[in-house]
């Protein structure tokens, strides 16, 4: 159906101004009659007007497949539930905050939301033609938003789950950002003492003609090695990188990677505590605004990150489906801890799951929270012993052979 922009006023004499599918101009008056506005002017956008409107945007093809972030999904929420709250009109606040949304994505969404709502749409359907920026999560807690008239206080349940969520994420990658730095740095320069230096050294001790110590032999051995192979491994890593990231995407490919992650000696238990905590703030959020507990389950399955935890609640939406507990299922897959099936337990027997679920991922958030300042503390003193055990083995390895040679000289 083609786009028709409209031009109007309304009782107040205001100009409402935008754009509507349709099958025709008399659909769109029709429309904007049964709303009260006087019609000033109708008339169908073509291809190349269509463009230059959304050009003029910023809604450039790049911008649109790029993704949107947590935090602007969550600016988003919480300011349309504000003025939700405030008696605006849900079309005048989509419209108002449009003009306020600096994410190009996220704007080209909006302006079609208010399309369809001015078509006669919900919300909620509306929502789920941009599954590329709303996810499920979102749709359906909007959606029972609306059918409870409960829509405000819903998008500030949204808008403190994606803070929760990226105030974690924020956690982590800050705590390891800096160990990751030095790792880098270290690696880079054992790198170019091995690839440039350790020729240098190579060469002087050809010229002494004598044999050289084990480990002099074994690094000048390796620089070589390296210095040969260092280009085709350049060239090759791309292409590994892409064959691994392949493989992630099947289904036994990423089954054995996050059955591998959770296995890890010291990191498995993060990425555990990192999956649990997601799935208790996500059901909780969702049972606390009345998503049906299956269809919560479902969902919720699908945003924990990892595939071994998924396989398991497949098997506790089983047991739900069969008029069963949650926590029983929960217990039996050995993955989660006595304390969250004794929080589960406790939450359906008292009929305060969603709040139990919640105090479930407060706990396990704060937790990881203190595991990965403890890493990032650990860590950085552990890799400047190692970094500089490795560089001190190779300054050794180089001047042996002229202690060596010093020594045979005095003698």
């Amino acid at each position: 159906m083609p786009d028709f922009l409209y031009k109007a006023r309304d009782s107040e004499g205001n100009l409402v101004q935008g754009t509507m599918i349709a099958e025709g101009q008399n659909e769109v008056i029709e429309i904007l009659q049964r709303r009260g506005l006087l019609i000033t002017s109708v008339e169908q956008i073509v291809a190349k007007q269509k463009v230059k409107q959304l050009s003029g945007k910023g809604m450039k093809r790049g911008h649109l497949s790029s993704r949107v972030k947590n935090d602007d999904l969550c600016i988003f929420a919480r300011q349309l539930g504000t003025l939700l709250n405030a008696g605006v009109p849900l079309l005048r606040g989509l419209t108002v905050l449009e003009k306020q949304i600096g994410s190009a994505p996220l704007r080209f969404a909006v302006d079609r939301i208010k399309d369809d709502i001015q078509s006669g749409s919900t919300l909620r359907d509306a929502l789920d033609k941009h599954p590329k920026v709303f996810s499920k999560f979102w749709v359906n807690l909007v959606g029972t938003g609306e059918a409870s008239g409960q829509l405000p206080s819903v998008l500030e349940q949204i808008a403190q789950y994606f803070e929760s969520s990226g105030e974690l994420q924020r956690k982590v990658v800050s705590a390891l950002i800096y160990p990751t730095i030095l790792m880098t740095v270290c690696t880079g320069a054992i790198l170019v003492f091995v690839i440039k230096i350790v020729p240098v050294f190579a060469q002087m001790f050809a010229s002494f003609g004598t044999e050289l110590p084990g480990i002099t032999q074994m690094i000048v051995d390796f620089s070589g090695i390296l210095r040969k192979f260092a280009v085709p491994f350049i060239l090759l890593t791309p292409v590994l990188i892409f064959l691994f990231m392949r493989i992630l995407k099947t289904e036994t490919g990423r089954l054995y990677f996050d059955r591998f992650r959770l296995n890890l000696p010291i990191f498995g238990n993060l990425f555990k505590n990192i999956a649990i905590a997601n799935f208790a703030r996500g059901l909780g959020t969702m049972i606390s605004s009345g998503v049906p507990i299956l269809y919560a389950l479902e969902i919720v399955t699908k945003t924990v990150g990892n595939r071994v935890i998924e396989d398991a609640l497949e098997v506790v939406k089983d047991s739900v489906r069969d008029g069963k507990s949650i926590a029983e299922p929960l217990e039996q897959s050995g993955i989660f801890p006595p304390m969250v099936v004794l929080m589960v337990n406790v939450g359906e027997e008292t009929g305060e799951l969603s709040d139990m679920l919640k105090h479930v991922a407060t706990f396990y958030e704060e937790r990881i929270a203190t595991m990965v300042e403890r890493l990032s503390s650990l860590l950085e003193p552990f890799m400047l012993v190692f970094m500089g055990g490795v560089v001190g083995f190779l300054v050794v390895a180089m001047f042996l052979p002229i202690f060596k040679l010093a020594t045979s000289i005095k003698m």
